[in-house]
């Protein structure tokens, strides 16, 4: 009997450093923490990692890079998505991922951020205004590596694959964590076409940035004459060669890495070559005035 108890201790420390040992993951969204997209992600990737949830309380999709910092953020915590700590953080995507790994898991830091899955697609010039893209983009800013996933929906409209979209997350997961990337401070970019459980493969790709075939507002005035602006926007009719959009309406899952510095350095030179103004000669330096001698 006393052996037996033995061997059982023995299996359930042994259990627990396993636990122990597994990544620990941050994962947010802008979706809302209890969107089907982070609930499936969280459920794919439990078994290989250790999930901090922090993500937004609500709907925070299309706000980009917004930061919350004149007023308080309330931070509460729940029982759902996963089996960790799971953080609702009342603001957007940036700042709760600014929250969760700068404070929350200051004592605990997470080895990776992942951000998703998104209900639609990011590719090509969306990567702008995603808030899914922003959650990923802050922790690299704060030195994590990160990974967003987003996920195409159906024509017709509807939700996208999220099951199948999961399974596809954690094998590039799977890929990228075994190549040791992405590297700290970068972010990779992962679109799941619709439907994934039929994704063709994987292609590596570029942003793309071709334009949007619609992309205005629409005026309507209502009956007090007051004046309102509907967004209308429909996706590029093609995607160029080698980018994402033309990867993923194609039927593959994309991976794009995307880099933190905007610089254009194809125009340095022209911009140096400028006829720059050059500022006013200073005035000559004014003497101080001592006292005469007595």
């Amino acid at each position: 009997m006393r052996r037996t108890l033995w061997l059982i201790a023995a299996v359930l420390l042994a259990s627990h450093g396993l636990a122990e040992d597994r990544p620990h993951l941050l994962v947010t969204n802008d979706d809302g923490i209890l969107a089907p997209g982070i609930v499936a992600l969280v459920a794919a990737l439990q078994e290989e990692y250790r999930i901090t949830v922090c993500a937004p309380f609500g709907e925070q999709s299309g706000v980009g890079h917004g930061i919350t910092y004149r007023e308080p953020v309330l931070v509460e915590e729940m029982d759902q998505p996963g089996p960790g700590v799971n953080f609702a953080v009342h603001a957007q995507p940036a700042t709760t991922v600014r929250i969760g790994a700068g404070t929350l898991l200051l004592e605990d830091p997470p080895d990776l951020v992942v951000s998703g899955i998104n209900h639609g697609d990011n590719s090509g010039r969306s990567v702008w205004i995603s808030g899914t893209l922003a959650g990923a983009r802050e922790a690299a800013l704060a030195g994590f590596p990160a990974v967003a996933f987003s996920a195409a929906r159906p024509p017709e409209g509807g939700d996208p694959d999220f099951a199948a979209g999961a399974a596809w997350a954690l094998e590039v997961l799977r890929v990228l964590r075994k190549a040791g990337l992405p590297s700290p401070g970068t972010v990779v970019k992962v679109e799941l076409p619709y439907p994934a459980a039929v994704a063709r493969g994987i292609r590596v790709t570029a942003q793309g940035l071709a334009v949007p075939a619609v992309e205005h507002y629409e005026e309507q005035v209502d009956p007090d004459g007051r004046r309102w602006f509907v967004s209308r926007w429909a996706p590029p009719a093609a995607g160029e060669p080698g980018s994402d959009i033309a990867a993923l309406t194609t039927g593959y899952v994309t991976v794009t890495p995307l880099s933190l510095d905007q610089t254009d350095y194809r125009a340095i030179p022209e911009l140096v070559a400028l006829p720059w103004p050059t500022p006013p000669p200073l005035p000559e330096p004014v003497p101080p005035i001592t006292a005469p001698d007595s």
